[in-house]
C-alpha cells in the first residue's frame, strides 16, 4: 500500500485517537491510523457495565499474561490491554482523573520543559466538555464528554462522610486546582454511554475524510530510510503490507506495545536485540524499562444493604438495561462511585494514595459474591518499583513479555500499608461502620511486621495503569525528548502513556488523551 498520507499513527487508543483527531483539524492533512483490533458489529462496550464481559474477551482484549512477579510471591496474572478502536478506553472503568497538578510539575523538573501543570492545563481543558463547567480549570467545548454519576449507590454518601470523619475532606472536583480529598467519580460518558477515545476524537476525523483507519492491522516494524521513519510494515488478513508517511510516524500502542514495536524496529537495548537476531538501528537501553504500575489491594465488605451483586441476574440485568436506554442506572455508571486522594505522611508534595469505592464485590475467585458486598481499593500513586517489557522473540506476532515487579521497592509496601490503614479508619468511622457485617480480603495490619508485609504482597494487584517504558526527558538516556521525538532517528514520535517519566496520582486515560492532544501541536510544528 503506497498511501498518500502525511502521518501514520500506530494504535487507536487514548493517545493515538487524540493525536490523530487533533492533527486532522489542519486543513489538507491526510492521516492513516493502524489498529490491530476491529470494531465489531454490536458495540456492546457502549454499555459501561459491559466491561465485565469485554475484559478478557479476545475481540476487545489483547489477553496478555505477566511473567512471575518475585515481589509478590511469584504471582502470574492477566494484564488486560484494550484491543480495537478506542484501545483500553474501550474496556476500562471510565474513571476520569487528570492527576494531581504537582505530578506534572514533577515531570517538568525531571527534564521535560513545557510539561508542567500550567503548560498542560490548556490541553486538559481542550479535550473535554464537562457538564456545568464553570471554572477556568475545566473545559466546556472539547470532544470528550466528562459526566457526573448517573447512579449513586446508597452507601456512597455514607462512605464520603466517613472519609471526612477519618480526615479526608470532601472535594467537589478532584480534577480541579487541588486533587486532595474525596468526591464522586467523574466518567468518560455521554448520556449514559461510554465515550471512548475513538468516539470522541477519531470517529469525527474519519467522517471528515481526512483520516483512514485500517482495522485488523498489526504493526510489524517501522520502516526507515537513511535514518528517517518513512512508514510502517503491518500484517492484515494474513498479508504483509506497508503504509508510508511524508511527515512522521507516531507510535501510540501504549506502555506495553510501543516499546515492543520499537525493539522490533531495531531501537532498544543493543545486546538484547542482537541476541534475538534483530539488526540494531539505535542502542537505546531504556526502551521497555521503567515500567511503572499502580499496585493496589481490593478489599471487600459484606454489608447490610443491597448492592449490585444482587442485580447480577436476568431480572436485574433487564431492569438495568431499560434504565441504561434512558442514560440512567447502574449499567450507565463507571466501575467506582467515590474516589479519594490522600497524603499519608507529612511533607509529601502530592497525594501518595488513591482510594476507590465500588458498589459490588468479588469473592476469592474474582466472581461476584452471592451476598451484598462493596469493595474498597487502596493503591500507590507514585511507585518507586519498576519492571520492564521485553520481546519474547523476533516474531512480531509473539506476545511481549511483562515483568511487573510491582512491589520491588520496600517504600511501596510501606505506602500501600498506610493506604490500607486509611481505608480501615474510613470503614470504621461512625457514618459507615454500622453497615459493615464482615471484612473480606483485608490484610491484617495487627499481625507482626513480616506477616503483614507477606499479606500485602500476596494481595496486591495491578490496577491496569502501566506507564513509563519510553521515558521522556532531556538526558541522552531518555527514549524520547520533550518534543516526543525518538532519540537517534528522525520522523518518529511517541504519543501515549509510555512517555511518562513519573507515574501520576490517578487513572491514566485522561493524561494519555492530553499527551496525544499536545503531541499533535509538537509534531505538527517539528514535522
Amino acid at each position: 500500500m503506497t498511501g498518500d498520507f502525511d502521518y501514520v499513527v500506530v494504535g487507536a487508543g487514548a493517545g493515538g485517537c487524540a493525536v490523530a483527531g487533533r492533527l486532522a483539524k489542519t486543513p489538507g492533512t491526510r492521516i492513516a491510523v493502524l489498529e490491530a483490533g476491529r470494531a465489531g458489529r454490536l458495540r456492546i462496550e457502549a454499555i459501561p457495565a459491559a466491561t465485565i464481559h469485554t475484559n478478557g474477551h479476545p475481540l476487545y482484549d489483547w489477553k496478555l499474561v505477566s511473567q512471575p512477579d518475585p515481589s509478590r510471591l511469584g504471582r502470574i496474572e492477566d494484564w488486560p490491554r484494550g484491543l480495537g478502536p478506542g484501545g483500553s478506553t474501550r474496556i476500562n472503568g471510565m474513571i476520569f482523573v487528570r492527576g494531581a497538578p504537582e505530578d506534572f510539575d514533577a515531570w517538568r523538573d525531571l527534564g521535560a520543559p513545557g510539561w508542567g501543570y500550567r503548560d498542560l492545563l490548556p490541553y486538559f481543558r481542550r479535550i473535554e466538555t464537562v457538564d456545568d463547567a464553570e471554572s477556568q480549570v475545566r473545559g466546556a467545548t472539547g470532544p470528550l464528554h466528562v459526566s457526573p454519576l448517573p447512579y449513586v449507590h446508597a452507601l456512597t454518601p455514607r462512605f464520603i462522610e466517613a472519609a471526612g470523619q477519618a480526615g479526608l475532606a470532601f472535594n467537589p472536583d478532584i480534577n480541579g486546582e487541588r486533587q486532595d480529598g474525596i468526591g464522586h467519580v467523574q466518567s468518560s460518558a455521554r448520556r449514559g454511554r461510554r465515550h471512548d477515545s475513538y468516539t470522541a476524537f477519531l470517529k469525527p476525523a474519519i467522517s471528515s475524510g481526512s483520516t483512514r483507519m485500517l482495522e485488523g492491522a498489526r504493526a510489524r516494524r517501522v520502516i526507515f530510510e537513511n535514518g528517517r521513519a518513512i512508514g510502517v510494515e503491518f500484517e492484515q488478513d494474513g498479508v504483509v503490507r506497508a503504509v508510508f508517511a511524508r511527515k512522521a510516524v507516531i507510535l501510540s500502542g501504549g506502555a506495553v506495545h510501543t516499546p515492543k514495536l520499537l525493539m522490533l524496529s531495531g531501537i532498544g537495548p543493543a545486546a538484547r536485540l542482537r541476541e534475538l537476531g534483530i539488526p540494531v538501528l539505535v542502542d537505546a537501553p531504556e526502551v521497555g524499562r521503567n515500567l511503572m504500575e499502580h499496585a493496589g489491594i481490593w478489599m471487600g465488605l459484606k454489608v447490610s444493604v443491597p448492592t449490585l451483586n444482587q442485580q447480577a441476574n436476568l431480572a436485574g440485568m433487564a431492569r438495568a438495561l431499560l434504565l441504561w436506554l434512558a442514560g440512567k442506572g447502574p449499567a450507565a455508571a463507571p466501575t467506582a462511585q467515590a474516589v479519594g486522594f490522600a497524603r499519608t505522611q507529612a511533607g509529601l508534595s502530592s497525594p501518595d494514595i488513591q482510594i476507590h469505592l465500588t458498589p459490588f464485590g468479588r469473592d476469592s475467585e474474582r466472581k461476584l459474591a452471592p451476598f451484598p458486598m462493596v469493595s474498597v481499593v487502596a493503591s500507590v500513586n507514585h511507585p518507586r518499583s519498576k519492571g520492564r517489557i521485553d520481546l519474547a522473540s523476533s516474531d512480531p506476532s509473539a506476545a511481549p513479555l511483562i515483568f511487573p515487579q510491582l512491589l520491588d521497592a520496600p517504600e511501596d509496601v510501606a505506602t500501600l500499608r498506610r493506604g490500607v490503614a486509611l481505608c480501615s479508619r474510613i470503614v470504621d468511622a461512625p457514618a459507615f461502620r454500622g453497615y459493615v457485617e464482615e471484612r473480606i480480603g483485608w490484610p491484617d495490619l495487627r499481625a507482626d511486621e513480616a506477616e503483614a508485609e507477606r499479606q500485602i504482597r500476596g494481595l496486591a494487584t495491578p490496577l491496569y495503569h502501566p506507564v513509563g517504558t519510553c521515558r521522556m526527558g532531556s538526558d541522552v538516556g531518555s527514549v524520547v525528548d520533550p518534543a516526543l521525538k525518538v532519540r537517534g532517528v528522525e520522523g518518529l514520535f511517541v504519543a501515549d502513556a509510555s512517555i511518562m517519566p513519573r507515574h501520576i496520582s490517578g487513572n491514566t486515560q485522561a493524561a494519555a488523551m492530553m499527551i496525544g492532544d499536545k503531541a499533535a501541536d509538537l509534531i505538527g510544528t517539528s514535522s
